[in-house]
């Protein structure tokens, strides 16, 4: 009973680490990134000052999604191997994430 104890409080610690994963996505070239964390929420956005201009706005729209998306593909992978690293420190290695 207390080993399920520490594995809880083990997974808390985990879950609580996962929130400051970070991943950050671009599009257009670099011209807009979109920085998105553990759960999933944007961060931070970045858009180069070229773009900034208003018949630009509908580019932008579009590759703030793109870079959303791009963001949220590599935060997934970044959990994903987050999860197993700590899967494997619990000694749970054979378990898949």
């Amino acid at each position: 009973m207390k080993q399920m104890g520490t594995l809880e409080a083990q997974m808390k610690t985990i879950k609580e680490q996962l929130a400051t994963v970070t991943a950050t996505g671009n599009a257009g070239a670099g011209m807009v990134e979109v920085t998105v964390n553990g759960d999933h929420k944007v961060v931070s956005i970045n858009i180069n000052d070229i773009m900034l201009a208003p018949e630009n706005k509908g580019m932008i729209e579009t590759l703030v999604a793109s870079a959303f998306n791009d963001a949220n593909d590599k935060l997934t992978s970044a959990i994903e191997d987050f999860t197993k690293r700590q899967l494997q420190n619990l000694g749970l290695g054979g378990f898949q994430a």
